[in-house]
């Protein structure tokens, strides 16, 4: 892990992201990029900018200079550098992800819910489902940033075990113990004969090492993955997602944008398509 993405707009979330990157970035050696990116409210026009508009956007471009300048020379004993950018939020993001060849994104999330939630989602969320890389999303404020133990929610499938081997990298790069999770539902039921069967193939194909098996059942996914990590009271939640867009997110949604939403605990994220 060499660079760390952590896009900031300077709220309690985005600097609690910040100071969990520097905390993972002292262990790994690695350097934290800050990437501010400044969305105009006024729509771009084929004249560009007013001159008025113009002003605007360059103060508020200095002023964001300036402080991520300060936030940069801070004495933390690791390589901070930054960046400030004019445009969409997202695609700003997602473009310095694959330019920069970024190992991980750092973000912080407020979450959502209701009809806000369906309706306009959050850029966290936007790249969580799209990002090529792992996304760790933070809520909460963290002095300190050790992983001893997480849950790794699984369906048991073939199509998550190339996902295990990115989380045995952080597995090992935070020694940590892995709590192995899979979410019994109503509506997609199987026996306890089943399941040992399934995770017993699984483990042997992920061959995984520090771990424990656990069921949970519950009414869905989501809720039996947060509760899990609630009751087990672990560090961080990792996940698999499929990166569903269009119509299939619409319907299908995800279970792991669901999890960064509603969860207090960090949660590592890592598309299945990558």
């Amino acid at each position: 892990m060499k660079k760390i993405l952590v896009p900031i707009d300077f709220s309690e979330q985005s600097i609690n992201a910040f100071n969990v990157a520097k905390n993972i970035a002292k262990k790994a050696d690695a350097e934290v990029l800050l990437l501010n990116v400044i969305e105009p409210y006024m729509p771009f026009s084929e004249v560009g900018y007013t001159a008025t508009e113009q002003d605007y956007i360059s103060h508020l471009k200095d002023t964001s200079v300036s402080h991520l300048k300060r936030m940069a020379e801070e004495d933390n004993g690791i390589k901070v550098s930054s960046q400030v950018e004019i445009g969409s939020i997202f695609k700003v993001i997602k473009t310095y992800i694959n330019d920069q060849a970024i190992d991980l994104v750092v973000m912080g999330t407020q979450g959502a819910s209701g009809l806000e939630e369906i309706l306009i989602g959050s850029n966290t969320e936007k790249i969580v489902r799209t990002s090529a890389c792992p996304v760790l999303t933070v809520r909460n404020t963290a002095d300190s940033f050790e992983v001893k133990a997480l849950v790794f929610a699984t369906n048991l499938r073939q199509e998550q075990v190339k996902a295990v081997e990115i989380l045995k990298e952080f597995q090992q790069f935070f020694g940590a113990h892995i709590h192995l999770v899979y979410v019994n539902t109503p509506n997609a039921f199987l026996s306890s004969h089943e399941i040992k069967e399934q995770s017993d193939e699984f483990v042997k194909k992920a061959n995984l090492e520090n771990f424990t098996l656990h069921v949970e059942s519950d009414v869905n996914e989501e809720i039996g993955v947060i509760h899990a990590a609630e009751n087990l009271g672990v560090d961080m939640i990792a996940m698999g997602t499929h990166q569903r867009k269009g119509l299939a997110h619409w319907f299908a949604g995800s279970i792991a944008e669901d999890v960064v939403n509603h969860a207090n605990r960090p949660v590592l994220t890592f598309g299945l398509k990558n």
